[in-house]
C-alpha cells in the first residue's frame, strides 16, 4: 500500500517506526521521512480546508519537520557521508514550495546557481534571501552576518557577470561592425569582479576554536588538513565530506554526527553539559536515541585511533555529554552553510 492510500494515524505510525529503525541501525532514513511529511501535510492541508481546526497545530508541526529536512538533510539523501549539489538544489527548492520566504533556502540556491554559473537565478535567489529576511522571524532560518555580505557581494558579481557576457555579445553582432555603437569601458568591471571575487574566496570558510572565529581560504583549510599539527583536533566540513583528523588519523562523519561533535567542542563543558534538549530543533529527541547517537559517535571515533574526548555527566535529570578540552582543536566550515545548533 502506498502511503498515499494511508491514513493519518497510519503514517504516524511509520514515522514511529523509522525513528526505531534509526536508533536500532544508526542511519537515518531522510529520503522516506520527506516523503512521508509530504503526504502528511497534504493530507492534513485537506482537512484544514474542510475547516476541521482541530488539524492547523499538527499541519504547522508536519510543515517544520518537512521544511527542515528539506532545508538540511536534502544534499545528503544519496548518502549520509557525500554532499550532492543537485539533490540539494532540487529539495531547496521544493522547500521553497512550503515556505516561500524561506531566506536560508533562497540563499542557499543563490550559492549553488552561482557556482553552475547561473547568475540570472541567482540574482533572484539573493535578492529574495535578503528581502524575506526581515519576514522570517525564526532565527533558524535568518541569515548571518557574513551571509548577508556575501549574498550583496554575489548579487554585485552576478550583475558584473551578466554585463561582461552581454558587451561581448554585442561586439559579436553583424550591426556592431557597421553603426556607432557607445564603447564600453570593461576594466572597471573586470577590477571589481576580481576583487570580489578574492575577497569571497579569502572568507570562504570559518576557523573556530576556544579563541574565537577567523575567516580563510578553501586552500587554506586543506593545508591544515593535510599537514596538521600534532595533538590537535580538526573537524572539517569540507564541500564534500565530515572528516575528523588527529594525529594522522582519519574519521568519516555523517552530517548529524559532525554537527553534533561540533556543539560538544563548542559549547559544552563539565559545568553545563550538552542534553538531547539541545539538539531537539524541530522535534523532541527520546533519551535512548540521544545516548545510542553519541554512544556510535564515540565508538567510530575510538575505532580510528582518536582519544576519548567526550565524556558523559548527569545534568538537569538528564544524561549530558561535553568535551574535556584535553587538546585543542580547530573547527573549519563554509561561511556560506552555519552550522546547526551553534
Amino acid at each position: 500500500m502506498s502511503l498515499r492510500e494511508k491514513t493519518i494515524e497510519e503514517l504516524e505510525e511509520i514515522e514511529e517506526e523509522l525513528n526505531e529503525q534509526e536508533e536500532e541501525h544508526g542511519y537515518s532514513n531522510y529520503s522516506m521521512k520527506i516523503e512521508l511529511y509530504k503526504e502528511m501535510y497534504r493530507k492534513l492541508s485537506q482537512l484544514v480546508r474542510q475547516n476541521n481546526e482541530d488539524y492547523q497545530s499538527s499541519l504547522d508541526y508536519v510543515k517544520r519537520k518537512l521544511i527542515y529536512c528539506l532545508i538540511h538533510y536534502g544534499t545528503y539523501l544519496k548518502t549520509e557521508y557525500q554532499k550532492d549539489d543537485y539533490l540539494a538544489r532540487s529539495c531547496l527548492e521544493e522547500s521553497l514550495k512550503y515556505d516561500k520566504r524561506n531566506p536560508l533556502a533562497s540563499y542557499r540556491l543563490g550559492f549553488l546557481s552561482y557556482k553552475f554559473n547561473e547568475y540570472t537565478k541567482a540574482i533572484q535567489y539573493f535578492q529574495n534571501a535578503l528581502d524575506n529576511e526581515q519576514y522570517h522571524k525564526q532565527h533558524l532560518y535568518q541569515l548571518n552576518e557574513q551571509q548577508q555580505l556575501n549574498a550583496h557581494l554575489y548579487l554585485s558579481n552576478c550583475a558584473l557577470h551578466i554585463a561582461k557576457e552581454t558587451y561581448e555579445k554585442i561586439n559579436q553582432l553583424p550591426l556592431a561592425k557597421t553603426q556607432e555603437i557607445p564603447k564600453q569601458e570593461l576594466s572597471p568591471l573586470f577590477s571589481s569582479l576580481i576583487e570580489n571575487e578574492q575577497y569571497l574566496l579569502r572568507h570562504a570558510f570559518y576557523k573556530v576554536n576556544k579563541a574565537g572565529t577567523t575567516t580563510c581560504s578553501k586552500a587554506e583549510c586543506e593545508k591544515l588538513i593535510s599537514n596538521p599539527p600534532r595533538d590537535t583536533f580538526l573537524l572539517y566540513f569540507s564541500d564534500r565530506t565530515i572528516i575528523a583528523v588527529f594525529n594522522g588519523e582519519e574519521a568519516l562523519l555523517t552530517q548529524d554526527q559532525g554537527y553534533m561533535l561540533s556543539y560538544f567542542l563548542l559549547n559544552s563543558s563539565e559545568a553545563v553539559p550538552a542534553t538531547r534538549h539541545d539538539f531537539s530543533v524541530v522535534d523532541t529527541i527520546i533519551p535512548n536515541t540521544y545516548t545510542t547517537n553519541v554512544s556510535r559517535l564515540r565508538r567510530k571515533l575510538t575505532e580510528q585511533g582518536f582519544p576519548p574526548m567526550i565524556q558523559t555527566k548527569r545534568y538537569d535529570n538528564e544524561t549530558g555529554y561535553y568535551c574535556n578540552g584535553t587538546y585543542p582543536f580547530y573547527i573549519m566550515y563554509r561561511s556560506d552553510e552555519e552550522i546547526e545548533y551553534r
